[in-house]
């Protein structure tokens, strides 16, 4: 495995890490408020940087920023109105279909054949997430469907990004996401008519630490280190992530799992390698 390779397990670790905080975030707090105030603190260490470092951005990037971020966007969107339609276990396997869709995804941009290796690794991190959910899904309801568009949108994230393999213009390409996701969320909260003021203390310094750790430090490294030849490695690396926030929870909340969890849990690992492997 490459050095590239290790770094990608980086943010699905930070992500798992932060699902604490934002768990506890929108516990008292709406949640398209809290993802607005969490941008928007993105935005403002992003124009930070682009200042501090005098980073340039030109119409082809931005345009390609545009695209991913909306996706991005999308993804977050469709993933909090389905939670309110179903639970959070249902919600949490069918997100995670956004990594055996990838593949064909990226196929699609890229015309890079789908190997045999890695049609077995589908329907490995397939039996492992469903274990680590405990083997146990809620009947299908509308909040599951509008969770599958947000898997769709996740692969198609991941996807443009490794299609586009923008690594030297990291910062620039982010800022554009960065951008549009702001923008795209400043208008849902117009349309909802939904209240920022007041923000709770939990809300709001929750916000500011996932601006900085599940937001622009993992999206950065995803541009800096996805390229066209490992975009599907990336998506079974990014697969880790409820794992690192079981194991986190675990130590954090106490929360005990049980045997068919963790078996789930090394299904995914072995997932994850085996698309790893050249």
């Amino acid at each position: 495995m490459r050095k590239e390779d290790l770094i990608l397990f980086l943010p699905p670790f930070l992500w798992g890490w932060t699902f604490v905080i934002v768990k506890n975030g929108v516990s008292n707090y709406d949640p398209f408020s809290f993802v607005f105030i969490r941008f928007t603190f993105t935005l403002i260490l992003m124009i930070f940087l682009i200042y501090t470092f005098k980073i340039k951005i030109n119409r082809d990037i931005f345009i390609k920023g545009i695209i991913a971020g909306t996706f991005l966007f999308s993804a977050y969107l469709f993933q909090t109105i389905g939670l309110k339609y179903t639970s959070p276990t249902n919600s949490a396997f069918i997100t995670s279909i956004s990594i055996p869709i990838t593949p064909f995804f990226n196929f699609l941009l890229t015309k890079r054949k789908i190997i045999l290796r890695t049609y077995i690794a589908i329907i490995i991190v397939i039996i492992g997430l469903y274990l680590l959910l405990g083997g146990e899904l809620i009947s299908i309801n509308l909040g599951d469907y509008l969770t599958l568009i947000c898997a769709i949108f996740w692969a198609l994230h991941i996807s443009t990004i490794g299609y586009f393999s923008l690594n030297d213009e990291s910062l620039s390409f982010l800022f554009s996401q960065i951008w549009i996701v702001f923008i795209l969320s400043s208008i849902s909260i117009l349309i909802t008519r939904k209240s920022i003021l007041p923000i709770p203390l939990n809300s709001l310094g929750g916000a500011i630490i996932v601006a900085i750790f599940a937001t622009l430090i993992p999206f950065y490294i995803q541009i800096k280190y996805q390229n066209k030849k490992n975009t599907i490695k990336t998506a079974f690396i990014f697969a880790t992530e409820p794992i690192f926030a079981n194991i986190l929870e675990f130590f954090l909340l106490g929360t005990i799992y049980s045997l068919i969890n963790y078996i789930g849990m090394l299904f995914i690992f072995l997932s994850s390698f085996i698309a790893q492997r050249d």
